[in-house]
Parts: structure tokens; C-alpha cells; sequence
């Protein structure tokens, strides 16, 4: 049994041993060429576009779909 579980796992193992490597996809300069251009993004707030809402009552859905409406709601 033991052998037959070789025989069977055998062409898998020299299949993993030979296969080729993936080729290196790169786009622009390594990461260890020191001429490369460095980019600064500069800081971005995460909170700067917020606004302050307050809670409303839903609105009536017939006249905001009248509204979005091609043609504007000529009916």
C-alpha cells in the first residue's frame, strides 16, 4: 500500500521540483535603484470633508422618483 502511495505522489513531486519561475513583473525603478524618483503624496486629513447632518423624516419617495426621473418628472 505504502508503495503504490509512492508511486501515485511521485510525478507530483518531480512536477513541483521542476517547475519554471514566474517571471518578475515590474513597473517603473527597483525599489534599490537611488536615483529613482520618491513621490510625496503630502497629508491628507481623513475628517476635513466631513459635515455635520442632523436627522430628518423620510420624504416622499413618489415625488424624489418623479424628481430623478429622464425627463424630470413629467408624467
Amino acid at each position: 500500500m505504502l508503495s503504490r502511495l509512492l508511486a501515485a505522489l511521485a510525478p507530483l513531486v518531480v512536477a513541483a521540483c521542476g517547475a519554471a519561475p514566474l517571471p518578475v513583473l515590474t513597473y517603473g525603478p527597483g525599489p534599490d535603484d537611488a536615483q529613482a524618483a520618491v513621490l510625496h503624496s503630502g497629508e491628507n486629513s481623513v475628517v476635513s470633508p466631513y459635515t455635520h447632518r442632523l436627522p430628518v423624516d423620510p420624504g416622499n419617495w413618489r415625488k424624489l422618483n418623479d424628481r430623478q426621473a429622464p425627463g424630470g418628472g413629467a408624467s
